[in-house]
């Protein structure tokens, strides 16, 4: 899981992601998290991204020991 989470990172980071992180919960649930500078950078990384073969490739592997459970975009607000 980690080397599959450090192709991901690669790829996302060099299409403009400030980040990609891979979180274990203590119940052994793991999260990947993303962040983007703007909603254009988000939308050029996911343009960039889909259209990698290697991504693809990773993204084939990764299915055989992980499933997608959910998505979720979450908006910080600066207090």
């Amino acid at each position: 899981m980690i080397k599959t989470a450090k192709q991901a990172k690669a790829i996302f980071v060099k299409h403009g992601a400030e980040f990609l992180r891979l979180s274990r919960f203590h119940n052994g649930e793991r999260l990947v998290s993303t962040r983007y500078s703007s909603w254009e950078v988000y939308g050029k990384v996911q343009e960039g991204w889909q259209r990698t073969k290697h991504f693809a490739k990773l993204w084939a592997h990764a299915t055989t020991f992980a499933e997608l459970t959910g998505r979720n975009i979450a908006v910080g607000i600066d207090l």
